[in-house]
């Protein structure tokens, strides 16, 4: 279920959010902290979907300073009133938390513990023992992520609820927490919250109802399988969009989010045995081979992975840039025995190096760091140097930028001037950007202005997508 939080600040305001969030929310949280002439008869008599009626305090989030006698009185009151269900905070402390649960009546007593400032799992263990044992409707763990390894944390506690047949609200705040929020319905969450729109959030990290509901189906399915981005950044990434679409065309139980992680060796300890498979971008495509339990002989052979399955409990990994990359340079030129000049020496450029080599090309490896080029220049039995050595490359068929340069946000940045690109090209020459954000950089702009053919990281990154979402599924995305 979603729930979608009213914090509007004026009782006529929260209707009006109410019948908006109705049309596709589950629950209405009703947050009474927030709203300065309130009228509680008035929003419950007025409600169309169940409601949570939730009054918090200053120290647990809570926009207004209400005493604690007040804020029971409200409870009490939404109690007879007849509301769905009423959150209660841990710290109250048990004896009047008892003496709530008591009254409920048909009221759906929630206790609430909220960590604002991080993720402490002995802690959270014991408090969801302490709130268990004073056996109200439903347990609400919530506090904030630190580290993407935090989220973990919460989908282990959501998978033991489970077992006890509890029912747990679990998940993490902040933008660390984002991944949680859309999870944990999958691990069993009771609900989740978003916001009715942007600009509406009732606490950081919160996703809005379109969003969770459009792109990440988490109302259509429990139990599925979990693949996702891991890399450091993702924001940018067009892969939640395209594997999300893809799962729900072919009506699959998977979903895809984004991972965005700082030390990789702690992700792989904490999720390798939740998520069924993930992609790998900057800066781990190298890094992540040591952590995985082997790869297949293209990943192994290039150096780099940039897809991991886990088979029956093994990490494997897999590299699907090769065939992204060769398969749209292709369709525009054939690389046998062209001068193919590529800029770059990182993950990419190992996986199109390989596949330039592999058709035959004849291979000019530039980087800024003259020692990385130099590495896999003699891996690949190339030609390497540094950046400056483009003063002295004669006329070219094929350019390929291999590096980030003119990714978003640095869009009037080039991995080479235009008077260089003019200079090294051949009539007719292929400039290939490996960057797909935005579709067409200035270094294409400038190709074409030049006369060349172009192709753009787009299509790579489709082709490589589809390589593997059939890793992931077995079936063909395009």
């Amino acid at each position: 279920m979603i729930a979608v939080p009213i914090a509007a600040s004026m009782t006529k305001e929260a209707l009006k959010d109410m019948k908006e969030a109705s049309k596709s929310a589950d629950v209405i949280e009703l947050r009474l902290d927030c709203i300065k002439d309130l009228g509680l008869e008035i929003l419950l008599a007025k409600r169309i979907k169940p409601v949570i009626v939730t009054t918090r305090s200053k120290a647990e989030g809570g926009r207004s300073n209400i005493s604690e006698s007040r804020r029971i009185k409200l409870i009490e009151k939404a109690i007879d009133l007849g509301a769905e269900f009423v959150d209660v905070e841990f710290s109250l402390g048990s004896e009047k938390i008892k003496r709530i649960i008591s009254i409920r009546g048909k009221t759906k007593v929630i206790v609430s513990y909220h960590n604002f400032k991080g993720t402490d799992e002995k802690e959270i263990i014991a408090k969801y023992e302490k709130i268990k044992r004073l056996k109200p409707n439903v347990i609400k763990i919530v506090s904030f992520a630190n580290s993407i390894d935090d989220n973990a944390v919460m989908l282990r506690l959501l998978k033991t609820a489970k077992k006890e047949g509890k029912d747990l609200i679990a998940f993490c705040m902040g933008e660390k927490g984002e991944v949680s929020r859309i999870l944990c319905n999958f691990f069993g969450s009771f609900l989740t919250f978003a916001s009715l729109c942007k600009g509406k959030e009732s606490a950081p990290g919160q996703l809005d109802v379109k969003t969770l509901k459009g792109l990440y189906r988490i109302n259509e399915f429990r139990n599925g399988e979990v693949f996702g981005l891991v890399g450091n950044p993702v924001k940018q990434s067009k892969g939640i969009l395209i594997h999300n679409d893809a799962f729900k065309k072919l009506e699959m139980n998977k979903v895809y989010v984004n991972f965005l992680v700082e030390d990789l060796s702690s992700f792989v300890k904490s999720f390798r045995k939740l998520i069924k498979g993930f992609s790998v971008t900057i800066p781990f495509k190298r890094e992540i081979i040591k952590l995985i339990d082997g790869v297949d002989l293209t990943a192994g052979k290039i150096g780099a992975v940039n897809t991991v399955i886990n088979e029956n409990g093994k990490l494997i990994g897999y590299n699907t840039d090769v065939k992204g990359a060769i398969n749209v340079i292709e369709s525009k030129m054939k690389i046998k025995n062209k001068r193919v000049l590529m800029i770059g020496a990182g993950g990419v450029a190992r996986a199109i190096g390989y596949g330039v080599k592999g058709k035959g090309g004849r291979l000019i490896i530039l980087n800024r760091t003259v020692s990385r080029a130099k590495s896999l220049g003699n891996e690949l039995k190339c030609e390497y140097g540094g950046l400056d050595k483009l003063n002295k490359i004669d006329k070219v068929d094929i350019i390929v930028n291999a590096t980030s340069i003119g990714m978003v946000p640095k869009v009037n940045e080039m991995p080479l001037g235009k008077d260089k690109l003019r200079r090294i090209i051949k009539k007719g020459a292929l400039v290939f950007d490996s960057v797909y954000n935005p579709r067409k950089t200035k270094l294409l702009k400038e190709a074409e202005k030049l006369g060349c053919n172009t192709a753009d990281g787009y299509d790579m990154f489709i082709n490589q997508a589809d390589e593997q979402f059939k890793l992931f599924t077995g079936r063909r995305l395009i």
